[in-house]
């Protein structure tokens, strides 16, 4: 029985749906096709799922009959679900209903597993939030190629920060679900982009004093980064907080808003200081959960300084900046080993690689 020559990656968010394709061919592993597509689903609503995973196949099976696919997922925590035990059956129940003809559907476990759809339904806390869980799976396959036998994996995406460390080349997290790993560091719920700045902050420099912020969605942390100049307008591709463009002008208009004022009471020169002082709170907020995973590395009788912190997502910086504070001092970006196309799309990718590893074992027992 031969191998099949396409594999499709998922990672299904309640923001993005990011998918990579790989084909196998003479024994060789090629990424033929990458894809995230920005899908709100708390504005274009849960059945907007199946139109994208609709074009995204249209897309990449263009010319391919003989494909497998496996998931990740988040997007169960959306709240256009009434719970995340009707987000994983929604979510299960779109892929398998897309992708019927798939000559095998996996979706990966928080064990790093991958189980067929009857069991993620079943046993759905078990699927939920577990794109890191693929990443960390493919994190101990780089660990053991690139002689890393120590690592802190910092991942700063638009939404979310996610850390993973990897001791004596395996992961050896403490959380599985998402409450877990907001308790034990493993999770900070601050991004680069989505964040509401009143999240980040409860107040701000204001002309020499300080002044309490609004709690209203006035401007986000991606307008933080932008008028600091560590992104760029075309980076910033999620919706902002009032609808209007990326930008560095109408950033300044958002950020002014955050202690009730507006551009023509602040200059730029000031709301660039409020983006100063936001962005420290920002990385504090991750430094603090990483010196928690230090503190329990340490607990354990790990080498702090045999770690070897890696670096991924939109809001890498941040996650440097964090890291040197915390104490770390061997940093590897995740774009110089995986490439700079793969990173960001990390957990689809290796959702794609651990169903590659799985057929292909199958097969070689079968013949």
């Amino acid at each position: 029985m031969s191998l099949p020559e396409v594999f499709i990656g998922l990672d299904v968010g309640g923001a993005n749906v990011k998918a990579v394709k790989l084909r196998v061919r003479s024994g060789s592993i090629k990424i033929e096709d990458i894809a995230r597509v920005y899908n709100p689903l708390w504005i274009s609503g849960k059945e907007s799922l199946e139109r994208v995973l609709e074009e995204l196949k249209n897309s990449f099976l263009q010319t391919s009959k003989s494909y497998v696919i496996s998931t990740c997922m988040t997007a169960e925590l959306s709240d256009v679900f009434e719970d995340k035990q009707a987000g994983v059956y929604y979510v299960v129940n779109t892929v398998e209903k897309v992708f019927q003809d798939a000559l095998h559907k996996f979706y990966v476990s928080t064990d790093a597993m991958l189980i067929d759809a009857k069991t993620a339904i079943q046993n759905y806390l078990s699927v939920a939030a577990a794109n890191w869980a693929a990443s960390a799976w493919l994190l101990e396959k780089i660990a053991e190629e690139r002689g890393f036998r120590n690592i802190v994996f910092v991942d700063i995406g638009s939404t979310t920060t996610t850390i993973i460390p990897i001791v004596n080349g395996k992961t050896i997290v403490r959380g599985r679900t998402d409450p877990e790993k907001l308790v034990f560091g493993e999770l900070v719920y601050t991004g680069a982009l989505r964040t509401n700045v009143c999240a980040i902050v409860d107040r701000v420099p204001y002309k020499g004093l300080w002044a309490r912020v609004s709690s209203e969605r006035f401007a986000l942390s991606g307008d933080v980064h932008l008028a600091l100049g560590f992104i760029k307008s075309e980076d910033y591709t999620t919706e902002t907080a009032d609808n209007r463009g990326k930008s560095l002008g109408e950033a300044i208009a958002r950020l002014s808003r955050v202690p009730c004022a507006d551009s023509k009471m602040l200059t730029m020169q000031e709301v660039v200081e409020i983006a100063r002082y936001i962005y420290e709170a920002q990385v504090f907020k991750v430094f603090e959960a990483l010196i928690q995973i230090r503190s329990w590395l340490a607990s354990i009788g790990a080498d702090l300084d045999s770690f070897v912190i890696m670096v991924a997502g939109v809001g890498k910086r941040l996650a440097l900046e964090a890291s040197e504070r915390a104490g770390f001092k061997q940093f590897v970006d995740v774009d110089d080993v995986i490439g700079e196309k793969i990173s960001p799309v990390l957990p689809a990718y290796a959702a794609a690689l651990m169903a590659l590893n799985r057929v292909a074992v199958c097969e070689v027992h079968s013949s």
